[in-house]
């Protein structure tokens, strides 16, 4: 920006009636402004948005979770951006081994995922001594 400043400063020094070159000047860096910073608004929306990142295949996800060993149901399952490439999950899971299925599960949002900011709850499932039942309504 600095070096259009002073070419229009030559212009308008040079040839006195061009004085329009030093608004030019600034309508052009406004407009490369606008499109240098139009990823990092795109970002900021998306963050501020909680969006589903494209980056995490979450239907790979969901099946590889209900692939551990254990777990028969997922429900409560959201992926969202916390910040720009860090990403948060939420899940219930139903297991008859909510321990393992727990280390199991967080093994694998880690190790192939990158989603080091998960919050699983597990239930046992009614077979299980460790039965627990999510008591709302919100995934019927």
């Amino acid at each position: 920006m600095s070096v259009g400043v002073i070419i229009a400063a030559f212009i308008i020094y040079f040839f006195p009636s061009w004085n329009i070159a030093d608004p030019i000047c600034t309508y052009l860096f406004s407009v490369i402004i606008a499109f240098t910073t139009k990823p990092i608004f795109e970002e900021c929306i998306f963050v501020l948005l909680e969006g589903t990142p494209s980056s995490i295949n979450i239907e790979q996800l969901e099946e590889d979770l209900l692939n551990v060993a254990g777990v028969s149901e997922i429900h409560d399952f959201h992926v969202w951006a916390i910040s720009v490439n860090k990403f948060s999950l939420s899940a219930h899971l139903i297991s008859d081994t909510p321990m393992k299925s727990l280390s199991l599960a967080t093994d694998i949002c880690r190790r192939k995922y990158n989603l080091y900011h998960t919050t699983i709850q597990m239930e046992g499932s009614q077979e299980s001594k460790h039965y627990f039942k999510c008591e709302h309504d919100l995934h019927d």
